[in-house]
Order: structure tokens, then sequence, then C-alpha cells
């Protein structure tokens, strides 16, 4: 690699970190507020503590309101780090730094590092989005994967329009996509796609709007997203 890649590599590494440590620095202050984060954080810990990952309960009963993927992350955290409010909000945090870091990469690649290193403090000072980060809902996580699955999308057409490879980052906007319904159903995978649709038709890339369906990327959404639903009706 050359010396100018391995420093924006670099720099991207830091960013990284600068996100992840901006938004969790304050996320073991406050206590769990009830009702939410406390049921949410109970259903993760009850994962933990049974060890079945496939079924949520509350107090021992079924809850299927939701798909599993924040209970998986917080119940992850759980299990590292004991009963604490950090380990309750992983899940948030994680769709936080996701949509955040997602955001920076697309404004690097498109519009210039001078640019992208603005974005970041912007958004990070957005007082929604950062107490989003820093409790315990599905909102945030899901908020997360549809952003960097709409920034994928984009980067995706773009890349198609200007005649660069695209399949990679086409793979990765549907396994986002997928790790969307697992955190909050099907607007995981109908917002991003209505976004996208929207702003491909304003823009009259039809062309790029055929580029976006791949039987590749759906195979690879239903092998991510289909097996929990699958398991559970099952049961």
């Amino acid at each position: 690699m050359t010396k100018a890649y391995q420093a924006l590599l670099g720099s991207k590494w830091r960013v990284l970190f600068a996100i992840a440590l901006c938004l969790c620095s304050t996320a073991w202050i406050r206590p769990l507020m009830l009702p939410d984060e406390g049921r949410y954080a109970s259903v993760a810990w009850e994962m933990l503590a049974t060890g079945d990952w496939l079924t949520p309960t509350l107090n021992g009963l079924p809850f299927f309101h939701k798909p599993p993927l924040f209970y998986w992350i917080s119940g992850a955290a759980l299990a590292l780090t004991g009963h604490t409010a950090f380990a309750a909000r992983a899940g948030s945090l994680v769709g936080a730094v996701l949509g955040a870091y997602a955001l920076y990469l697309f404004t690097l690649r498109w519009c210039g590092e001078e640019k992208a290193r603005r974005t970041v403090p912007v958004l990070l000072a957005q007082p929604l989005f950062f107490l989003g980060a820093q409790f315990a809902n599905l909102d945030t996580l899901v908020a997360g994967c549809i952003t960097a699955t709409i920034l994928c999308l984009a980067h995706t057409a773009l890349c198609f329009e200007s005649n660069q490879d695209y399949r990679r980052s086409l793979l990765l906007a549907y396994l986002l996509a997928a790790l969307g319904v697992l955190a909050k159903g099907l607007i995981g995978f109908v917002l991003p796609a209505l976004a996208i649709f929207l702003w491909l038709l304003v823009r009259r890339r039809w062309r790029s709007l055929w580029a976006l369906i791949s039987l590749p990327g759906l195979l690879l959404f239903l092998l991510v997203a289909a097996p929990w639903f699958v398991l559970m009706q099952q049961r």
C-alpha cells in the first residue's frame, strides 16, 4: 500500500474510535429509565440467563414484539460486564456508531475529507441523536442500520454511474438491510428501498435503479434475516 493510502486507512480507524468514544463516554452515568429501558434490558438479560438466544422472553413469557438483534447485542455486552447500564444500552450505541461512521465514509468518498470531518461533529452534536444513543430501546439500532443501508445503496448507485466496481458494496447493502429487519422488522428493508427509489426517481437514473436489484444480494438477505422468523413461526 502507498503511504497516502496507509495514512487514510489510519485516519478512518481514528474517526471510528473517536465516534465510539464520544457516544460511549456518558452511556454509563444515568441509571436505566422505566419502563422502556428496563424492559428491553430485562429481555436481553433473560436470554443470557436462560441460554436461549432465540426466544425473547420477559418475566419468563414469550416477548415477540420485535426481532432479537438488540437483545443479542445487549445480551452479549451483559455477559462481558454484568448488570451495567452501559451494557443495557449496547444495542443503541452500536446503531449510533454504525450510522455516524457510515455517514463519515460516504461523505469522505464523495465529498472529500474536509467535509467528512465536519459532518461527524455536527451529527454527534445533535441532541436527539446523542440522547438516542444513550437510551436502551430499538429505535437507534434500526435507525443506524437504515442509515447505513441507504448510504451504501447510494454509494453503489454512484459507483455504477461512474463505471466503478459496485458489487461488494451492493452485497453489503443487502446485508445491512437484513440486520435492519432483525432490529425492528420490515422497516429495515422498506424504508431504505423507498428512500433510494425516490432519490433515483428524482434524478431520473433508471439504469441505476435496475443495477441495485441483485439475486445474490436477495439470497444473502434471506440467509441472514429469514432463519429467526422461520424458527419462531415453528415454535
